[in-house]
């Protein structure tokens, strides 16, 4: 499946979804602390970016390199999309906000519609 889009040109690609300001770097001390990955998918409005900066800023401070945050910057997405989503990949993967879910289905998503 993944092979789907394989023919389409990088500049097709990139309308939804690049990698900016990324780094490797080897951290054997994060390595041996990990324990989940954050992923903070937004709309690219400024509204959005600071609160996803927000929560990258809240979980560094409360658990350090034992959850590795990404905020996904999903270009294509409008904010009448109503895309916020935060979900944490770990043994499983438990999506904690949607404000998606709870505009598109408020009776089943039991959570807020907007991050606090």
């Amino acid at each position: 499946r993944g092979r789907e889009f394989s023919e389409e040109s990088q500049e097709w690609r990139d309308q939804f979804a690049t990698v900016e300001r990324f780094e490797y770097r080897e951290d054997l001390e994060g390595q041996e602390k990990f324990r989940g990955h954050l992923v903070v998918a937004i709309t690219p409005t400024d509204e959005d970016t600071e609160i996803a900066e927000k929560i990258s800023l809240r979980f560094k401070e409360e658990f350090d390199k034992a959850v590795f945050v990404e905020t996904r910057v999903l270009g294509h997405a409008r904010p009448e999309d109503n895309v916020f989503e935060v979900w944490l990949e770990s043994f499983e993967i438990d999506l904690l906000h949607s404000k998606r879910q709870a505009f598109i289905n408020s009776k089943l998503w039991t959570g807020p519609s907007e991050v606090d």
